[in-house]
This record gives structure tokens, sequence and C-alpha cells, in this order.
């Protein structure tokens, strides 16, 4: 039990970087043009999507309890915008609400699966 929190922390947090990286950090660019180009980066973009989908997947493969529809369904949803969200660019689109929209839908179905089991 204590293992799958630890993923279900992970996954929020993973979750959660992806929405401060995709409306905080633009925001921040415009002071810090550094921070532009941190922002725009694609392998910025790869990894957390990368580690936030890969924290699910744990989760899901160890955790009997993230087989339940209240998991799989929105956290399912979450990793296909984010997915989405990668090739939102070169489709014509904006990657940010799919982003945000999936990286919330990840962490809190980590948080009701997380809080439910505790």
């Amino acid at each position: 039990m204590a293992r799958t929190a630890k993923i279900d922390q992970a996954a929020i947090g993973f979750s959660l970087i992806c929405v401060v990286h995709c409306a905080v950090l633009p925001l921040a660019a415009i002071s810090m043009p550094f921070l532009g180009l941190v922002a725009d980066a694609e392998w910025v973009h790869w990894l957390f999507t990368s580690l936030a989908i890969a924290a699910a997947i744990m989760t899901f493969s160890v955790a009997h309890s993230a087989r339940q529809p209240s998991f799989v369904l929105p956290a399912s949803t979450g990793v296909a915008l984010l997915l989405l969200a990668l090739v939102a660019e070169p489709l014509g689109f904006d990657e940010t609400l799919p982003t945000v929209s999936g990286a919330v839908l990840l962490a809190g179905a980590h948080l009701f699966r997380l809080y439910r089991n505790h």
C-alpha cells in the first residue's frame, strides 16, 4: 500500500509540474527570457508527459484498486489528453488546454485513489 501511495504522489507531482509548466512558466518568461527557452523546449514536454504516464501505468500495474472505473476513466482520459498535447502544435492548435485538462484529470484520479485507500 505504501508503495502505491508513493507512485500516486509521484504521478500527482508530475501532473502538477505539467500544469505549472503550461500555465505559469509562459507568464514568468515575460520577465525572464531564459524561462521562455525552457517553456518552449520540446524535450521538456516529452519528459514530463513520459514521467506522468509512466507513474500512471505503474500505479495501474501494481495496485488492484487502480483498475476500478473511478481511476481508469479519468486517468485514461488524462493520459489521452497529455498525448494529444504532444502533437497539438503540428496539428495546428494550442497545447495548453489539453495539457492542463489532462494533467488535472490524471492528478485528480491519483488524488481520489490515494485518499480513498488511506
